[in-house]
C-alpha cells in the first residue's frame, strides 16, 4: 500500500531547504542538500552539504545525531546519490544505518543517479516517498540541473532600470539607480553565482570589481567579455588580489595586441580566445561551454545593453533579476536596447514574482523558451 505524503512531511522538508541553501555559493557544481532525521516524532539529528568535495548532507546528519537512526526517517530534498564519486554513495550509508523511510523532494536531474537511487533504496526493504514541496526542491537546485543535464551553465541577467525602463541616463549624472537595500541584495547574489560577466562597455564606463562586499559570502569568478581588447589593464576587475577573472577575447585582436595581452597574463588573469562569427562577434554559446568545463553551473549577468539584448536574443538566458528604482530618466538607454531579430513577436516570460525593497521592486522572471 503506498503511502500519502503528510503535512508533518512538507514541514520537514522545509527545514531541508533551509538547510541545503546555507550551502549556497560553497558546493557548486554540486547541488544544495539538506537532511533532517526524524525518530519517534523528534529531530534526532540535521546536516547539510557544506562544501564542494565535503561529506553530504546525509552523512553530516548521521554524524550530527544524538541517538542511534536505526528505525528513523530521513528527509532530503534530493535523491541519495547511488555511486562514488568525491564521497561514497549516501545511499549505501542509509542502507548501513538501518533507516525505516526515506523522503525525498525531488529525484536527482543527474543521469548516473536519477531514479536509481530510490530503486536501490526499496530493494532493500527501506520505504520511500517522494514529492513533498517537489517544486521548491527543483527550483532550488535550478543551475546544478541545467548544468549536469546540458553541460552548460544556468545564466540570469541582472538589470538596474527605472521606472521607465532606463538602465543609464543621457547624461552621466546619476551614479546610482536602485537603492542601497537592493545593491546589498545583488552582492548576496553574487556569491551565490559562480561568475559573474560583463561586457567591455561596462568595464570601460563604471570600472566594476565585481566582487562581494558587507554581506557575507565567497566572490564569484569574474568574466570579461572584450572581443577587441580595448579595456584597461589597470581596470578593477583585473585586480589578482581580490578572485579570479576570465578574459574571453577573438583570436584577431589577440593577435594586434599581444602586449595587452601579455600584461594580463602577468597578473594571473586568464584569458581565452575563441573564434569570431563573420561579423567579429564571440559566439556568447562557445563562452558557455568554456565555461562549463570550468565548473562554472552558474552565471550572473550585470551587462551592459548589448549584452543583455546579445543573451535575451540569442534565446540562451534562463532567468531574470530586474531591480527597478522609482525614478524616471526620459532619455537613457534601454536595458535591451540593441534587441533587433526575434524571431517571435516578443520574448514571454513566466513564474513571475515581485519583491519591494525599500520602494524598489524586485521583478523575478524565467524566459519561456
Amino acid at each position: 500500500m503506498k503511502t500519502k505524503r503528510t503535512n508533518l512531511d512538507e514541514l520537514f522538508m522545509m527545514e531541508c531547504i533551509a538547510l541545503a541553501r546555507k550551502g549556497a555559493g560553497y558546493v557548486s557544481p554540486n547541488p544544495m542538500v539538506g537532511a533532517v532525521i526524524v525518530k519517534d516524532g523528534k529531530v534526532v539529528g540535521r546536516g547539510y552539504h557544506k562544501r564542494f568535495g565535503g561529506p553530504h548532507a546525509e552523512v553530516e546528519a548521521i554524524r550530527n545525531a544524538k541517538s542511534s537512526v536505526s528505525g528513523a526517517t530521513i528527509y532530503i530534498n534530493l535523491e541519495p546519490c547511488n555511486y562514488y564519486g568525491k564521497t561514497p554513495p549516501c545511499s549505501d550509508l542509509i542502507i548501513k544505518n538501518k533507516m525505516a523511510k526515506v523522503v525525498i523532494g525531488s529525484r536527482d536531474p543527474n543521469p548516473l543517479v536519477s531514479g536509481k537511487g530510490i530503486s536501490q533504496l526499496r530493494k532493500s526493504g527501506i520505504e520511500v516517498i517522494e514529492g513533498p514541496l517537489r517544486d521548491e526542491c527543483r527550483k532550488l537546485n535550478e543551475a546544478f540541473s541545467k548544468y549536469i543535464t546540458k553541460n552548460l551553465p544556468f545564466v540570469a541577467l541582472k538589470i538596474a532600470q527605472s521606472l521607465d525602463g532606463k538602465i543609464s541616463q543621457a547624461t552621466k549624472a546619476q551614479r546610482w539607480i536602485t537603492n542601497q537595500a537592493s545593491r546589498g541584495l545583488v552582492h548576496l547574489l553574487r556569491s551565490h553565482y559562480d561568475a559573474v560577466l560583463v561586457g567591455a562597455g561596462t568595464v570601460l564606463k563604471d570600472n566594476p570589481r565585481l566582487t562581494v562586499r558587507n554581506v557575507q559570502g565567497r566572490n564569484p569568478i569574474r568574466v570579461v567579455i572584450d572581443g577587441n581588447l580595448r579595456t584597461d589593464t589597470d581596470a578593477n576587475v583585473f585586480s589578482p588580489t581580490e578572485t579570479k577573472t576570465i578574459l574571453f577575447t577573438s583570436n584577431k585582436s589577440s593577435k594586434a595586441c599581444r602586449m595587452k595581452e601579455l600584461a594580463l597574463l602577468e597578473k594571473g588573469i586568464e584569458v581565452i580566445k575563441l573564434k569570431t562569427q563573420p561579423d567579429e562577434i564571440i559566439p556568447l554559446k562557445d563562452i558557455l561551454r568554456e565555461l562549463a568545463h570550468r565548473g562554472v553551473a552558474s552565471l550572473l549577468v550585470e551587462g551592459g545593453a548589448k549584452i543583455f539584448s546579445s543573451f535575451i536574443e540569442q534565446k540562451i538566458a534562463d532567468k531574470l533579476y530586474v531591480f527597478i528604482g522609482p525614478k524616471i530618466f526620459g532619455k537613457g538607454l534601454n536595458a535591451f536596447e540593441y534587441l533587433t531579430a526575434i524571431n517571435a513577436k516578443h520574448i514571454q516570460l513566466k513564474d513571475i514574482s515581485v519583491i519591494n525593497i525599500d520602494d524598489d521592486l524586485l521583478i523575478e522572471a524565467y524566459v519561456n523558451k
